[in-house]
């Protein structure tokens, strides 16, 4: 009760955090032990409505001051002093390594955590009810990862080991290619990021050409979560990168998540060309300014809308050609073999599809400014596509 009038900012909120101080007073080390076990109590159930560590913490960058993340952070840690390492899926222990949560995970005692982060005790109480109020409304999503403390089948879904340094140049090219203010320079280092990620898939799907090598299944998911206002639009970006990569997705606008399936490779090459042409569209939908109609009304949201829409559009226009494009350059003798692979690949994705999301709707979306969308069409002709077609591993 405390913590959900805490969290959704009610006026007896006060009253509730004087309450938990009555009994802090009387006994502050049996209050860190229920808070304690209370908040690690809550990730668990969170885990089990198919959150992961990132998830959480993206979605409360949202939804919480930012006080309350290395809370958030530190109860992540004590929860997992629960499981043994062989029992934690090695892409969960991956996001924990990337929010700086890596073993030995470590207890949470509110009280030493408070002085080491130099909070008061009213504070902290006020974010351990707010954290725990946000954990209890969080909502079911499809899981993409085995729960903690299950068995780990690591022969189940094998996953072959990507190219760190190849993925290490791409992404160091598109990282200067968004950063230059010289179209001609951007153009040339996205040019080789394109080169790069061709060559390398060209070269993985031979490599599972050959029938004596079999095909793995290394279809996952992975979730994005874009950035607020005009999540719809953004969505169909991901989506037209995804669909040129053998890549699916699904869209929670409530949440402003986007869900992509596909085969881990084309799940790293999606998000990082995702993120950069988001980057791209937003840079190009400011600099376009605001807009006002004929009464001096402003227009300018219509306009940004319809703007990102026919961004999405074109660039996915773009990219299933480029990838068109790429599939004809290939050998007529690599052709034929090439193709099984590739049918394979798309049977796992639809195959993992289907079972996160067995109830999907397809919504149509509605162009309410004509300017935005021509103006969107220029933008898209213009962006320069630092990875544009499929990539195999």
């Amino acid at each position: 009760m405390a913590a959900a009038v805490v969290a959704l900012r009610d006026d007896r909120a006060d009253a509730e955090l004087a309450r938990l101080g009555a009994y802090d007073e009387r006994d502050q080390a049996q209050v860190d032990r229920c808070l304690q076990r209370f908040l690690t109590g809550l990730l668990r159930a969170t885990w089990e409505r198919g959150w992961s560590p990132a998830d959480v913490v993206q979605h409360g960058r949202r939804q919480l001051d930012s006080g309350v993340e290395p809370l958030l952070l530190a109860a992540i840690s004590a929860e997992h002093q629960a499981y043994k390492p062989a029992t934690i899926d090695p892409g969960w222990l991956d996001q924990l390594t990337d929010l700086g949560v890596s073993p030995p995970f470590t207890g949470l005692d509110l009280t030493a955590w408070a002085a080491e982060a130099r909070v008061g005790r009213y504070l902290t109480l006020h974010h351990a009810l707010s954290l725990a109020g946000f954990l209890q409304t969080l909502p079911i999503l499809a899981r993409l990862y085995p729960v903690p403390g299950t068995p780990v089948r690591r022969g189940e879904h094998h996953v072959v080991p990507v190219n760190g340094k190849v993925l290490a140049r791409i992404r160091g090219l598109l990282a200067k290619a968004e950063a230059t203010e010289f179209p001609d320079e951007a153009e040339a280092l996205s040019g080789k990021a394109q080169e790069l990620m061709a060559k390398f898939s060209l070269d993985s799907a031979l490599v599972e050409a050959d029938p004596a090598v079999e095909i793995p299944d290394d279809s996952a998911g992975r979730r994005l979560w874009v950035d607020t206002p005009y999540v719809s639009a953004k969505a169909q970006l991901i989506g037209a990168v995804a669909s040129a990569n053998r890549c699916r997705t699904v869209v929670i606008d409530e949440l402003a998540v986007v869900t992509i399936v596909g085969a881990d490779l084309d799940l790293q090459l999606t998000e990082i060309l995702s993120t950069s042409l988001l980057v791209q569209a937003n840079r190009a939908m400011l600099a376009a300014g605001k807009h006002f109609g004929r009464r001096g009304e402003s227009r300018t949201r219509s306009f940004r809308q319809s703007f990102l829409m026919a961004y999405a559009q074109r660039i996915g226009e773009r990219l299933q050609a480029a990838a068109a494009a790429t599939q004809a350059a290939v050998p007529e003798a690599d052709a034929g073999r090439l193709l099984p692979v590739l049918t394979r690949r798309e049977e796992q994705v639809d195959a993992l599809f289907s079972k996160l999301f067995p109830n999907t709707t397809t919504r149509r979306t509605r162009i309410t400014n004509g300017a935005g969308w021509e103006a969107g069409l220029t933008a898209a002709d213009q962006a320069q596509l630092e990875a544009r077609r499929q990539v195999r591993r």
